[in-house]
């Protein structure tokens, strides 16, 4: 008798679904308002919360194509947390109709006047202009929202029949999608971040929003699934080893970003460019400067010796709270990443309520993906292997 055996308990997420539209909702409402009386502050701040939802969402994705290629016990229990994520970047291309209708509010270079003042600034034109930014904008999400459906539709073909040709398919478009995410966040990123600094460039910054994107979309899922552990319908399914596992991933994932991020920053000290040097030495001032202490405290040594600890990671209380603080120190990342760009440090209440709005709306439809599907993936084919026993459902 197989060792997975369906069940109909609840894991009890169903029951945030509705408060997080309600806060979802009255963020928004709060931003809506803030386009009206304050809009320059209020996009500002609505990019910066827009953007750190954003990667959790693309790194699912990119981490789900990862999993199918590479395999591991690991993955299974992430798959259906990731691909709900991926799922909802039709949400996420919606949601970005505010930057699209505010970009003038936010990238100087939509100022022809402001591009024509500068020689290297001209020669950017034929890149830097609000039609071709939105159609690559377009093409980002068109291919995201692809790759992330397929994916889906395949996995639901492999439930059915259980045919190897269409696991070999869903194999095919996963290998591909990693190229494909590698290349579209990269330009991503240059299109909706670096650019907002258009004098500056550097060779570095795509890759490190790629890791970046895959370190929130990971330790989102690790707390997902660390709030599940004591759950009655959770608790004979994940184990130790599980959120070892996880830790041992995400401690990759911290020490990645912290190599890329040093090495920008190693880069640009070393050339001494001065089209490349401002965006560091406004990053190194006043309140910047004591953020770029707290990234380099928080967001990399914290989590790095906490994750080494053994009994951290195979604790889901402990491991949880790591998860959140670098969770936390991502949305502060983000935010050094975008603000600066704008002058001294300011959160206001339109930053606070952006990411509320966004963030209460996207949960909503996260959940609303999870909903009515076993949170593990029983059709897999060695999915006993990875969690002995035990399959829940969530009931909506």
């Amino acid at each position: 008798m197989s060792s997975v055996q369906s069940t109909q308990e609840s894991t009890g997420i169903a029951r945030f679904q509705v408060p997080a539209l309600i806060i979802g909702v009255i963020g928004f409402a709060v931003t809506i308002f803030g386009f009206v009386s304050s809009i320059d502050a209020a996009m500002h701040a609505y990019l910066t919360s827009y953007l750190f939802w954003l990667q959790i969402v693309a790194g699912s994705l990119g981490v789900l194509c990862l999993q199918y290629v590479t395999g591991g016990e690991w993955g299974i229990l992430l798959r259906r947390p990731l691909g709900a994520a991926a799922r909802t970047m039709i949400i996420m291309a919606i949601l970005a109709i505010p930057v699209v209708i505010g970009a003038k509010h936010i990238y100087p270079w939509t100022n022809l006047e402001f591009m024509r003042e500068d020689a290297s600034l001209r020669l950017k034109q034929g890149y830097l202009n609000t039609n071709f930014w939105m159609i690559r904008t377009a093409a980002y999400f068109v291919i995201w929202i692809l790759w992330a459906w397929r994916i889906r539709i395949l996995s639901l073909k492999f439930y059915e029949d259980r045919s190897p040709y269409i696991d070999l398919r869903r194999r095919g478009w996963a290998a591909a999608g990693l190229p494909m995410i590698v290349l579209t966040l990269t330009f991503f990123s240059i299109d909706w971040m670096m650019s907002l600094e258009p004098k500056w460039y550097s060779t570095m910054y795509g890759i490190n929003f790629l890791i970046s994107a895959g370190l929130a979309a990971f330790a989102f899922c690790t707390f997902f699934l660390s709030r599940l552990a004591n759950v009655p319908a959770m608790s004979n399914i994940l184990k130790p080893l599980h959120f070892r596992d996880m830790g041992n991933l995400m401690l990759a994932f911290v020490m990645l970003w912290a190599y890329t991020a040093f090495s920008e920053f190693l880069l640009t000290w070393y050339g001494n460019i001065k089209e490349e040097i401002p965006h560091y030495m406004a990053r190194q001032e006043g309140a910047w400067g004591a953020v770029s202490l707290a990234l380099i405290v928080l967001h990399f040594f914290l989590p790095f010796f906490l994750l080494l600890i053994r009994d951290i990671k195979d604790r889901p209380a402990t491991i949880g709270a790591v998860a959140i603080v670098v969770l936390v120190m991502r949305y502060v990342g983000t935010l050094w990443s975008v603000a600066p760009a704008w002058g001294h440090f300011h959160y206001s209440l339109w930053d606070a309520a952006s990411l509320l709005g966004v963030g209460g709306i996207w949960l909503f439809f996260f959940i609303q993906q999870l909903k009515g599907q076993t949170i593990i993936p029983i059709h897999e084919t060695w999915v006993e292997e990875a969690i002995r026993e035990g399959a829940v459902k969530i009931n909506g």
